[in-house]
């Protein structure tokens, strides 16, 4: 990848934290600011809406009702959004970014009697969390063993190094029932001779690599989705 300066996310200066141009309205999610928008890599609202909406129709595919669901580094509720249209599931969303927890926590839990919640794990990420107390080799995802029918992963292992996917994906074996999913998206496109490569403001890894990745944590693929948002995205089932 590019030597250029890596992008860290500085977790001051994310006011104000909602956009102004909507105010509030009973019973309605608030949008984020332009400053969160872009904390999570979104460039504009329109972007942010299309992506939600897309990953929350993804996810509509392997979602039971009555589903427990994961999000695994769900930022501000970008696709969280669109699930609380779902009042049957149980929503569990964590992250290391601990403005994004918090503005998520602040504008979307009260929404939703309770069935939502957003953790925030101080795990070291250099490009979210360059102060982080632990690794992210250490995080243990809020959820007990086979406890979780869906877990998703929009954008996330295109910022997490080799060793520390590789835990993501055991501790995503490890939550879900057997038969449960993990859609997942990776970029695809290592350096050459590589098939894993990059920094954590973007990783890329070899589709057939991350597959085998998968394989190793217990799980298996079940589909292989294309291209959703610009991500390469995977379906795997845990066995």
């Amino acid at each position: 990848m590019s030597d250029a300066k890596m992008i860290v996310h500085d977790p001051t200066g994310l006011t104000p934290d909602v956009d102004a141009k909507y105010p509030p309205w009973k019973y309605v999610a608030r949008l984020p600011s332009v400053s969160f928008l872009d904390s999570i890599g979104a460039p504009n609202l329109e972007n942010f809406y299309v992506v939600g909406e897309a990953w929350a129709s993804v996810l509509g595919r392997f979602m039971p009702a009555g589903s427990t669901v994961i999000d695994i580094g769900c930022g501000c509720g970008r696709t969280a959004r669109f699930l609380l249209l779902r009042p049957d599931i149980r929503y569990i969303g964590f992250d290391v970014f601990k403005p994004a927890i918090e503005w998520a926590d602040r504008y979307l839990s009260p929404l939703t009697d309770g069935r939502f919640r957003f953790e925030h794990f101080d795990a070291y990420s250099a490009h979210y969390n360059p102060r982080g107390a632990m690794q992210a080799a250490e995080v243990r995802f809020p959820a007990p063993d086979a406890s979780a029918d869906v877990a998703f992963a929009a954008s996330l292992f295109t910022h997490l190094l080799e060793p520390d996917a590789n835990h993501y994906l055991k501790e995503s074996a490890r939550v879900l029932r057997p038969g449960g999913v993990l859609v997942a998206s990776v970029h695809i496109e290592p350096k050459p001779g590589e098939k894993f490569s990059g920094r954590e403001d973007r990783i890329d890894v070899e589709p057939a690599y991350f597959q085998a990745m998968a394989e190793r944590a217990g799980l298996r693929l079940r589909e292989r989705l294309g291209d959703v948002c610009g991500q390469e995205t995977f379906a795997f089932e845990r066995r």
